[in-house]
C-alpha cells in the first residue's frame, strides 16, 4: 500500500475527545459482538455458523496476526480463548455484520463445540502474611474479652454511563483507535503486539470515560485488540458496544472480599491482639490481585495498633469472570471490617464506641508502634471530636442502645409501633499516591511553561472541571496572570506517554502539590529569564524512597486523608423500609483550596454510595452535613473516604436498629425483613432461657426451703418423743 501524505491530525499519536465513542458512525462501518462460552471448564473445539449471510464474519484467535494474548503487569491473558475456556462468558471470537439487529440473531445460532471438564480447582493468585509476635496465641488465653466474626463485602460503585467498547478502522496506513481507555499506553503496546503494527502506526483517541475499576484498565485493552483484528481483517471500520448485561458481568462485576477478625481485649478496652483473614475471588485472571492483597493488608487493622497482629491474605482464582475491584476504593473492604468488628466489641462488651477507638488509636509517643506499616491522619482526636459535637451522636447512640435491651417486647408488626432507630460511627484513612503500585515506574510529574505572549501552559492529561477550575486559581493567584491565559496542554509523544492508568498518574492532590510548586519556581525566575521558560516538578526521591517492596515497610503513601462518620437510621417496623435520618462527616484533608468543591465532592459521592449499601433499592439522604478541620497541611484526595467510612457507619446504624450485627454488604432487599424476624426470634429465645431460669431457681429455692421444713419437723417429732 502506498502511504498518502499524513495531515497535521493524522500526525497526532494520542487525542483526548469529551465524545462518546458509541455515538462515532462512518461509512461502511460493521457492527460487532463477541462470541461468548457457554461453560466454565472445557476444552474449545471449534466455532462456526452453518449459513453465515454474505457480508458477515467471524474471527477467532487463529486470525489474529501477531500474539494471541496481551500482556497485563506479567499476566499473559488470551484475546480470544486459544483453547482452554476458562470462565462463562469468555470471549471465543467475534462477530461482525452490517446489521446489529441481525448480529443478534445470528449470534444465538453460532455453533460452539467444546469437550467439558469437571476441574473444580483452584489457584491461588497472590498471598500476604504479616506476624508481628510468634506468641500472639497467648494474648487470646488471659484476655477479658474474645470476639470474633467475619465480614464480607462486595460493595461497588454503579456505573450508568455508556458501556466499554472500541471503533477502529484503518486509514493512510494508520490505525485509528477510539475508546475510553484508562491506560493508553498499555492499550498502543497491546493493540501493536496484537495487530503486528508500528505503535507510531496506531492513534488513540481517549473517548468519555467513568469510574476506575480494574478490570476496564485491562479488558479495554483486549477489546480494542479485538475490534482492531475485526477491522484489519475486514479493511472496514467496526464499532463494538458491549450490553449493559455484558458491562455489569465482565466490567463492573465486584469482588467478593471476605475478612474475619478474631480480637482480644482486656478489661480496659485495649486490643491485646488480632487475628485476621482476608480471602478473596479474583475470577478467572487477574492481573491486580497482588495490590489487591496487599492494599487490603495494610488497611486491615485501620489506624489501630494492637500489641500483637497476625494477618494472612489470599486471592484465588475461580471459574467466574474476572473480578474488579476499584483502586481508589480498596482500602474500604478492610476498614469496613475492622470498624464493623469494633462496633461489635461495643455489643458485646459494653465498652463506649468512641472510647474504644481513641484508646486504641496510636498516638505519637505514646504508643509503640507494632506494624511494619504505618497510616492515619494528623487531626485524628479533633476530628472524631468534631464529629461527636455535630451529630451528637454520644447521646443518640447512648439513647438508643438503651431502647435496644427491650426492643421486641412490644408488638412491632403493628402499623402504630414505633420506628426502631440506630446510630452508627466509623473512622479511617483513605490512602493516595501508594507507594507500592506495580503501575507507576517513574515518579509523577507535571510540567509549566510561560509563554512569550504571557500565558501559561499546563503540560498534564486532562482532569475533571472542578480540579481544572482550582489549577488555574492557584496559577492566576501564584503568577499573577489572568484565568483566561491559563492553558492545559495534554499533547504527549509516544515516548513520554504516560505509562500508568491516567486516573492513577492525574492523582488530584499529588499534581496539584506539583502545579503550586511549579508554578512558585515559575514566579521567581520569569522576570529575569527568557521566554519561553519550562518548570518541572516531580515527586521527591524521599518520599517515594519511605516504603520498601521487598520488606512491605514503611509509609505506604504519599498522603492520607482521615475522617470520621455518622449515620443515623430510622426502620419502619411494619414495612421494614429504611430512612436515613441524617450524615454527617468530618474530614481532615489538609488545606481546601475550594469548599463549596470539595463539599459537593464529597455529598455526590455520598448519594453514589448509598445506592450500593442496599441492592435492589435506591436510598436518599437530604441531611448531609460535611465539616473540614481547618489545617494547612499539605492538599490530600478526599474521593476515597466516603466510601471508607459510609459502609461501616450504615452496618453498625442497621445492626443497633434491628439489635441484630449486620455482616455482609450490600444488604439484599428482603435481608432486613428477614434480620428482624431473627432478631426476635433470638431476642424470644433469650427471654425463654431467662424465665426458665427464673422458674428453675424458684423451684430450686422451692424444693430447699420444703426440704428445709422437712428436716425441721422431723428433728421436732424427735424432740418431742424424746
Amino acid at each position: 500500500m502506498c502511504a498518502k501524505r499524513k495531515t497535521k491530525e493524522e500526525q497526532k499519536k494520542l487525542i483526548f475527545s469529551n465524545e462518546f465513542f458509541s455515538d462515532m458512525e462512518s461509512e461502511n462501518m460493521l457492527y460487532a459482538v463477541l462470541i461468548r462460552s457457554p461453560v466454565a471448564d472445557a476444552q474449545l473445539k471449534a466455532i462456526s455458523h452453518p449459513s453465515l449471510p454474505q457480508g458477515y464474519f467471524i474471527f477467532d484467535a487463529n486470525d489474529i496476526i501477531g500474539k494471541k494474548t496481551i500482556q497485563t503487569l506479567g499476566l499473559e491473558i488470551p484475546v480470544f480463548c486459544t483453547g482452554e475456556i476458562r470462565y462463562i462468558g469468555e470471549p471465543l471470537g467475534i462477530l461482525v455484520g452490517k446489521d446489529e439487529k441481525k448480529l443478534r440473531e445470528l449470534l444465538n445460532s453460532v455453533e460452539i463445540r467444546y469437550e467439558e471438564r469437571l476441574n473444580d480447582s483452584t489457584e491461588l493468585l497472590a498471598e500476604r502474611n504479616i506476624v508481628t509476635d510468634e506468641g500472639i496465641d497467648r494474648f487470646f488465653e488471659e484476655a477479658a474479652f474474645t470476639v470474633e466474626d467475619t465480614w464480607i463485602s462486595q460493595i461497588h460503585p454503579k456505573n450508568y454511563s455508556e458501556p466499554n467498547g472500541a471503533f477502529c478502522y484503518l486509514k493512510n496506513g494508520l490505525l485509528y483507535v477510539y475508546t475510553p481507555t484508562q491506560w493508553l499506553s498499555h492499550m498502543r503496546k497491546s493493540i501493536s503486539a496484537v495487530t503486528g503494527m508500528d505503535k507510531n502506526d496506531i492513534v488513540i483517541t481517549r473517548t468519555q470515560f467513568s469510574e476506575l475499576d480494574t478490570n476496564t484498565l485491562w479488558i479495554d485493552s483486549q477489546i480494542a485488540a479485538q475490534v482492531s483484528t475485526a477491522a484489519l481483517k475486514t479493511n472496514a471500520p467496526v464499532k463494538l458496544v458491549l450490553t449493559r448485561e455484558e458491562q455489569q458481568q465482565f466490567i463492573e462485576n465486584a469482588a467478593p472480599v471476605s475478612i474475619s477478625h478474631k480480637t482480644a481485649l482486656n478489661e480496659k478496652g485495649e486490643i491485646l491482639a488480632d487475628d485476621i483473614t482476608i480471602t478473596v475471588d479474583g475470577g478467572a485472571y487477574n492481573p491486580f490481585a497482588r495490590e489487591f492483597i496487599d492494599r487490603l493488608c495494610i488497611a486491615s487493622c485501620n489506624v489501630y495498633t494492637p500489641k500483637a497482629v497476625r494477618i494472612s491474605g489470599k486471592v484465588y482464582s475461580s471459574a467466574y469472570p474476572p473480578y474488579s475491584i476499584d483502586l481508589s476504593t480498596i482500602d474500604s473492604h478492610s476498614i469496613y471490617a475492622m470498624e464493623s468488628q469494633l462496633q461489635k466489641i461495643t455489643e458485646k462488651t459494653g465498652l463506649d464506641p468512641i472510647e474504644l477507638r481513641t484508646r486504641n488509636y496510636i498516638v505519637a509517643g505514646k504508643k509503640k508502634k507494632v506494624l511494619p506499616f504505618q497510616v492515619g491522619g494528623e487531626n485524628v482526636m479533633e476530628t472524631i471530636q468534631a464529629l461527636c459535637h455535630s451529630s451528637d451522636f454520644i447521646r443518640k447512640y447512648t439513647t438508643y442502645r438503651l431502647n435496644e435491651a427491650n426492643r421486641y417486647l412490644q408488638n412491632n408488626n403493628s402499623p402504630f409501633a414505633p420506628p426502631l432507630r440506630g446510630m452508627g460511627f466509623a473512622c479511617g484513612f483513605s490512602g493516595s499516591g501508594y507507594n507500592g503500585t506495580s503501575f507507576i515506574k517513574s515518579n509523577p510529574s507535571l510540567e509549566v511553561t510561560m509563554e512569550k505572549d504571557g500565558s501559561l501552559h499546563i503540560h498534564a492529561l486532562p482532569t475533571s472541571s472542578a480540579v481544572w477550575n482550582i489549577w488555574k486559581e492557584i496559577a492566576s493567584n501564584t503568577l499573577g496572570i489572568s484565568e483566561k491565559d491559563i492553558v492545559l496542554n495534554s499533547e504527549f509523544t509516544i515516548e513520554k506517554e504516560p505509562e500508568a492508568p491516567e486516573t492513577i498518574n492525574s492523582n488530584i492532590s499529588i499534581m496539584t502539590q506539583l502545579l503550586k510548586s511549579a508554578c512558585e519556581s515559575l514566579r521567581r525566575k520569569k522576570d529575569n529569564a527568557e521566554l519561553p521558560l519550562t518548570i518541572k516538578k516531580t515527586v521527591s526521591l524521599s518520599k517515594k524512597n519511605m516504603w520498601s517492596k521487598d520488606e512491605f515497610a514503611g509509609i505506604p503513601f504519599l498522603n492520607t486523608a482521615f475522617a470520621a462518620c455518622a449515620v443515623e437510621i430510622e426502620l419502619d417496623s411494619c414495612t421494614y423500609r429504611e430512612h436515613i435520618r441524617g450524615i454527617w462527616i468530618v474530614v481532615d484533608a489538609g488545606k481546601i483550596f475550594s469548599a463549596k468543591a470539595a463539599e459537593s465532592t464529597i455529598k455526590s459521592t455520598i448519594q453514589q454510595t448509598l445506592h450500593e449499601l442496599l441492592a435492589d433499592d435506591v436510598v436518599h439522604c437530604p441531611n448531609v452535613r460535611v465539616q473540614f478541620v481547618q489545617s494547612k497541611g499539605e492538599p490530600k484526595q478526599i474521593d476515597g473516604i466516603v466510601y471508607s467510612l459510609l459502609p461501616a457507619a450504615f452496618a453498625s446504624a442497621v445492626s443497633q436498629a434491628l439489635a441484630i450485627t449486620v455482616t455482609r454488604l450490600p444488604i439484599q432487599s428482603d435481608t432486613l425483613y428477614k434480620l428482624t424476624k431473627k432478631a426476635k426470634r433470638l431476642f424470644d429465645e433469650a427471654r425463654a432461657a431467662e424465665q426458665k431460669a427464673k422458674e428453675d431457681r424458684e423451684a430450686e429455692e422451692k424444693e430447699s426451703e420444703e426440704n428445709g421444713e422437712a428436716v425441721l419437723s422431723e428433728k421436732t417429732g424427735q424432740e418431742e418423743e424424746a
